[in-house]
């Protein structure tokens, strides 16, 4: 008899420990909503389109920025689609000495079937101001319009270790323009092939 009340207890015992982990949930990896990040480029003469499209044939001038930025997760649609919002400073310098910010809204999309072996995501950023305090001989001669203040557009590649997702590589074509002509008549502005670092937080 009390061998069968211990071997009763024993195995209450072990179900109650065991059960609760079961039934846990895995614990949900941070957001990390907030995220910083330093960009280094280089100035292309040719448009926008022919950058995406025939990037083997791109042209580069003596044109260079460095720039910071802080981006802001506001939220997630569709489990995988995240609304953020971006601002940065940067610097132009080589054959033109500038100040430049800019604030954009952003799409990026998280899900790719390849992330548990290279986190990747892929942004755009589609509208915000873009501000030039000196504009350059070379922007301006795309069209033969351009303005200090343009609109600001973007596409951006990042790439982290699963390891450690909160440290990304970025690639970005960072971009303004008039939007077809709507500011000042102008179609083409400055285009920046760039790479970076961004740390999320």
């Amino acid at each position: 008899m009390r061998l069968r009340l211990c071997r009763a207890a024993l195995a209450f015992f072990l179900l109650s420990s065991v059960i609760p982990g079961l039934a846990a949930k895995p614990e949900a990896p941070p957001r990390r909503d907030n995220g910083v990040a330093i960009l280094g480029g280089i100035f292309s003469p040719d448009v926008f389109s022919d950058i995406v499209f025939s990037p083997w044939d791109t042209r580069t001038d003596s044109i260079y920025i460095l720039s910071g930025s802080y981006n802001r997760r506001l939220t997630t649609v569709l489990n995988h689609l995240d609304i953020e919002v971006e601002g940065g400073l940067g610097r132009r310098f080589g054959d033109n000495n500038s100040a430049e910010a800019y604030a954009a809204l952003g799409l990026r999309w998280r899900q790719f079937p390849w992330n548990d072996f290279l986190t990747t995501s892929f942004a755009v950023y589609p509208i915000g101001p873009s501000y030039v305090a000196n504009l350059s001989p070379a922007e301006v001669s795309k069209d033969g319009k351009s303005s200090n203040w343009l609109n600001y557009f973007s596409i951006e590649l990042t790439l982290a270790a699963p390891s450690t997702p909160q440290l990304e590589m970025l690639f970005r074509l960072h971009h303004r323009s008039g939007v077809f002509g709507l500011i000042n008549g102008s179609t083409n502005g400055a285009d920046f092939l760039s790479v970076g670092a961004r740390y999320r937080f």
